[in-house]
């Protein structure tokens, strides 16, 4: 009940219902990665102020609540590409990889990729540049390990995604998640590379989910929810400061790669220009995005030699409707997790 008045309670504070969009369409639509939506934000802002000292009229919505209801949520079930934003930039595999958004305006080429002229080679050596040209991944969520070396004891690092299958594992680690969210990268990727009963071995090793920030703080305590092992966002991992026997470890198969990405519409490139080189280029520059694997970024300094990106790959997501299997394979997950052993 609690949680339905907070939705009603969210909706009444928008003044409008859910699930019909804004009467005028926006330039950019921009969900950004909560840490760093204000440095975004700010950038993003003062881009639109140039703008507008030009006399350029230029409309930007940047909703700024991580799990809030947004205007713009059925932003997917439009049919008319004149109402959608110039450029749509979203996170993960959400709803503008939805089938029918994806038959409606990206097969047909709606959109086009924007590439800088120097690209980050983690983002080239994992795949991630879309052969089609539609969408431009201009980042990624990394997901890694952090590992308490105390609580681990004899057991052996786990260096592979494969190391977090096994039965030695049992119950000492936890994934990041929070409600309804999931690191769908993880689970998309175990998924393609082990199928079902991969994603059933992990399970069975996860004590629970929990959100980033929570994990970044309890990693190496003696908090009755500490594990051994934490699947956690880079951002986290490296932004705080953990005792010395708690250890990052990057993937030696790549960490698991959730996008960031951008969709632009063909012929608002040159109107655009500084909003899209934000992208490209610019978000490179906001120094708390290094850990986002910018595009724009090729000084891949204060990385692990080696380090590269698990990215589930643009073959399987042509063959795949990813966000409904996303969506299967989440609450497929939390059953298999919750189920006894």
């Amino acid at each position: 009940m609690q949680e339905l008045q907070k939705l009603i309670h969210s909706i009444v504070q928008m003044g409008h219902e859910p699930d019909r969009l804004p009467p005028s369409k926006v330039d950019l639509l921009l969900y950004a990665p909560c840490p760093i939506k204000l440095a975004v934000k700010d950038q993003v802002d003062l881009i639109a102020r140039e703008m507008q000292g030009r006399g350029e009229d230029v409309s930007i919505h940047i909703p700024m609540g991580c799990t809030s209801i947004d205007p713009y949520d059925p932003l997917y079930q439009e049919t008319d590409p004149d109402r959608l934003p110039a450029i749509i930039a979203s996170i993960g595999f959400g709803d503008f990889w939805r089938k029918e958004f994806v038959d409606q305006f990206v097969r047909p080429g709606v959109f086009e990729t924007v590439l800088p002229p120097r690209i980050n080679p983690m983002i080239e050596r994992a795949g991630m540049i879309d052969p089609r040209g539609c969408y431009t991944i201009y980042g990624a969520t990394p997901y890694i390990f952090l590992v308490d070396s105390n609580r681990l004891g004899s057991l052996p690092v786990p260096r592979t995604w494969d190391d977090l299958l096994h039965p030695r594992y049992r119950m000492e680690i936890v994934l990041c998640g929070d409600g309804d969210d999931m690191a769908d990268a993880v689970v998309l990727n175990i998924y393609k590379e082990r199928g079902i009963e991969g994603l059933r071995q992990l399970a069975a090793n996860v004590k629970g989910l929990m959100h980033s920030s929570k994990m970044a703080k309890i990693a190496g305590s003696t908090d009755p929810e500490a594990v051994a092992i934490y699947i956690i966002p880079a951002f986290f991992a490296e932004s705080t400061k953990q005792p010395a026997h708690v250890r990052v470890i990057w993937p030696e198969d790549g960490a698991a790669a959730s996008p960031l990405y951008f969709l632009a519409k063909k012929g608002e490139r040159k109107r655009l220009a500084g909003l899209i080189s934000f992208f490209t280029e610019g978000f490179a520059n906001i120094e708390s995005a290094s850990w986002f694997a910018p595009l724009g970024r090729t000084d891949l300094s204060g990385l692990p030699a080696g380090a590269g990106l698990k990215w589930i790959g643009w073959s399987f997501i042509e063959t795949h409707d990813v966000n409904r299997l996303r969506d299967e394979l989440n609450a497929s997950f939390r059953l298999m997790q919750r189920a006894p052993g």
